[in-house]
């Protein structure tokens, strides 16, 4: 059985050298810019190319991390860097933004994409549709069973890369904006603050303190709901590799070389002894030492560990409730660890032969792998006949293997010698050095991608601007949640509802009728999984029944499910199907009708990916916004578990801040929602020309009841035809303007 490629991270040269020195077959690594781990000490492009040169020399691939969100103004740095490493002899490149995916593809064609788990994949939909952008690799969600990741392999074949060991999120990756949105820095741009390890207690659906999460300001310890335990699978590293996964992926680019070293080692030790263990027949039970699991343990793990979610949907037992802090290590094993790893770069073994003959010149042939393998030889000066003693066989052995300070070593060696020849020792050493640097030079211009570089885009804004100003006021969008925030919305007449998808609201439509006065969509699920294509179909049936105008896709997945579904009617593609820059706008365009605008851009940076497009686009100006999408449930946690419906429960920060969590049971995920709305009426009283340009205002209504749904809409109806509005008037620290002003971070 072929051996999954292990995969190490390298936030630093130490830590570079440390994981190769241990044995990964693949190091994933940063730039200075545009990588998820902004504070990680990272690589510069002249150390990214000595770095590739030495792992090539080994036979070994680096991975280079462009995986961040990417503005328009930032696109050509990210394309051409990507192209000069590419050139370099990059062996792939893992990234998060459509846009930047589909650039790649055009611009660097003979360059491996994959696709970054913050892509948060969760089925074979979202994989065709990455296939059409060149993505050859897929590091689908955290979340996902194993049975679903055998599952999508088996319906979609690509490569699948999974973590193995390391950190967890509880947000989907990629989906999180609770660091963005509470302190400016955000998970999509490398700069995770960590907010989820921080102590919250859990309310329930009455306000009530959830049992187990202690008791407010008295309570005698802190309690973690969101705080994932570290992941390590060696226990079960057989399943994974019998489901067909073809990279392990260790995570801790911003963890220490003794780390990632360490880690490696225990990995590439279990990995190698599953080799022996299956040819062997698997005739005992598999077993890790204790010894090599306590050493794990010391390696900067939290108390608590798991096997993630390959065997559990969510609960209690994968998180880390009571302390989310890491274990303390182990100074003597971090001690012998550098001393075995972290001495320098280890060498590539290479078999030899030489010739040695009296009269004729000396030949040095060196192989590195079987025999169709890398080969080089090499001609030195002719042997001379000696006068006195001759070269022994071992004098010649001796001298070739003293390859120094190289990355070559001499492995098997043979010497063909008639018995009677001699050369100085500067005349071996010559030879010696010329063949070894040949071979490096060989070894490392293998895997160079060496892509034909693309006619670059004449109008990187895409369609130009040609609908800078508008005519005509913004159209407006209610999104509601609940029958009676239904009601209030009807009763305003927005040009457009989307209700969520659930049967006490899709009934509610049905009772009430709308006798066409405004638009219906429906909204899909946050999350879609292999099990939710069903759900989705009866969706789109439902749309049907209901004459509504179309649905709004809030993945990846959703909008190729759609498409391959043959649904004619309209499609909005939601903010977290990110639309950073004109690439992702453009791309999005060819699926869906309209596109909600991402919530971590200022107007400034969505004005240049909205031009030319600007009826399409769609700007959230109230709601609270989603913070976090998790397939973990803050009940559930509590052991409090519906099993049906949908409700809101809370949890509290140390301010004494709420924020609401919308459990949704019929896809068995949590939507956490801000403490405080976004509200932009203030710049739309002030006349903000972006405000007036977009194709539509979305109001979000989430637990408002149905007056200040009807007063909130009523407003933001005002405001779109410039005749005023009231809200908020007089308090201070009732909302938020998000990033309308300023960027995330």
């Amino acid at each position: 059985m072929r051996l999954p490629e292990l995969l190490a991270p390298a936030g630093s040269r130490e830590a570079f050298l440390g994981a190769l020195s241990a044995g990964a077959d693949a190091v994933y690594l940063g730039g200075m810019k545009f990588g998820a781990r902004a504070y990680a000490a990272n690589f510069s492009e002249q150390e990214i190319a000595e770095s590739l040169r030495e792992a090539h020399i080994l036979g070994r691939k680096i991975y280079l991390t462009l995986n961040v969100l990417t503005r328009e103004s930032e696109m050509e740095e990210t394309l051409s860097f990507a192209e000069r490493m590419a050139d370099a002899g990059l062996d792939g490149v893992i990234v998060q933004d459509l846009g930047v995916a589909a650039a790649l593809h055009r611009r660097c064609p003979a360059l491996p994409v994959h696709a970054s788990t913050q892509m948060s994949v969760t089925s074979a939909e979202s994989v065709r549709l990455l296939k059409q952008l060149g993505v050859v690799r897929v590091v689908p969600a955290r979340e996902l069973s194993l049975a679903e990741i055998s599952a999508m392999k088996r319906e979609e074949p690509i490569e699948i890369e999974t973590f193995i060991h390391g950190a967890m999120c509880y947000s989907y990756s990629g989906r999180c904006l609770f660091s963005s949105f509470l302190g400016g820095r955000s998970g999509n741009r490398g700069r995770c603050a960590g907010t989820c390890r921080l102590p919250f207690d859990v309310y329930d659906e009455r306000g009530a303190l959830a049992a187990g999460s202690g008791a407010g300001k008295d309570r005698a310890k802190d309690c973690y709901p969101l705080s994932m335990r570290d992941m390590n699978v060696l226990a079960v590293l057989p399943d994974l590799i019998d489901a067909g996964i073809d990279s392990f992926k260790i995570e801790g680019r911003m963890k220490s070389p003794e780390y990632a070293a360490g880690v490696t080692a225990l990995y590439r030790k279990y990995l190698d002894r599953f080799a022996d263990w299956d040819a062997a027949g698997r005739k005992t039970p598999w077993k890790v030492e204790r010894e090599d699991q306590k050493a794990l343990e010391s390696l900067y793990l939290r108390t608590s560990l798991s096997t993630g979610y390959y065997y559990k949907r969510n609960g209690r037992e994968l998180l880390t409730i009571d302390r989310p802090g890491y274990a303390g290590t182990d100074d003597k094993l971090l001690k012998k660890i550098e001393e075995t790893y972290l001495r320098g770069l280890p060498k590539r073994d290479v078999d030899a032969h030489a010739v040695f003959r009296a009269g004729e010149p000396a030949v040095l042939t060196l192989q590195a792998g079987p025999a169709d393998g890398d080969c080089v030889t090499v001609k030195g000066d002719v042997v001379q006949k000696a006068d006195r003693r001759p070269l022994s066989e071992e004098e010649i052995a001796q001298r070739l293997r003293k390859t120094g300070d190289s990355m070559i070593r001499i492995d098997a060696l043979t010497v063909d010698t008639d018995g009677r020849g001699f050369m100085p020792v500067s005349a071996v050493n010559a030879l010696r050095r010329k063949a070894v640097g040949e071979m490096e030079t060989l070894l490392a211009a293998r895997g160079a991608a060496r892509p034909a570089n693309a006619a670059r885009n004449a109008d990187p804004e895409g369609k130009g601007d040609a609908d800078s100003r508008r005519a005509k006021a913004p159209e407006i969008w209610a999104a509601v949640s609940t029958p009676e925030q239904l009601t209030a919305a009807l009763g305003c007449g927005p040009e457009h509802i989307i209700a969520e998808a659930e049967p006490e609201l899709i009934d509610a439509v049905r009772r009430m009728g709308n006798e066409g006065r405004t638009d219906l969509y429906l909204a899909l699920p946050h999350v879609f999984r292999r099990e939710d294509r069903e759900r989705a179909a009866d969706i789109l049936r439902r749309c049907e029944d209901l004459h509504a105008a179309g649905v709004i896709a809030r993945t990846p997945e959703e909008l190729q499910f759609v498409r391959e579904a043959g649904y004619r009617g309209r499609v909005i593609s939601d903010s977290f199907i990110y639309e950073w820059n004109c690439e992702a706008r453009d791309l999005l365009s060819r699926y869906a009708d309209r596109m909600v605008l991402p919530l971590e851009l200022s107007a400034a940076d969505l004005r240049v990916i909205t031009r030319g497009a600007r009826d399409r686009q769609l700007l959230t100006v109230y709601g609270r916004l989603p913070m976090m999408i998790s397939a973990g449930c803050v009940m559930k946690t509590m052991g409090q578990c519906r099993h049906d419906g949908s409700f809101y429960a809370q949890i509290g920060d140390r301010k004494g801040k709420r924020f609401p969590v919308r459990c949704v049971c019929s896809g068995c995920y949590n939507v956490i929602l801000n403490s405080l709305p976004l509200s932009l009426h203030k710049f739309a009283e002030q006349g903000d020309p972006f405000l007036f340009e977009v194709g539509g205002w979305i109001a979000a209504f989430t637990d408002e009841d149905g007056e200040e749904t009807g007063k909130i809409l009523g407003a933001f109806q005002g405001l779109a035809l410039k005749k005023g509005g009231n809200l908020f008037t007089g308090e201070t620290g009732t909302y938020t303007t998000g990033h309308y002003r300023k960027s995330a971070l």
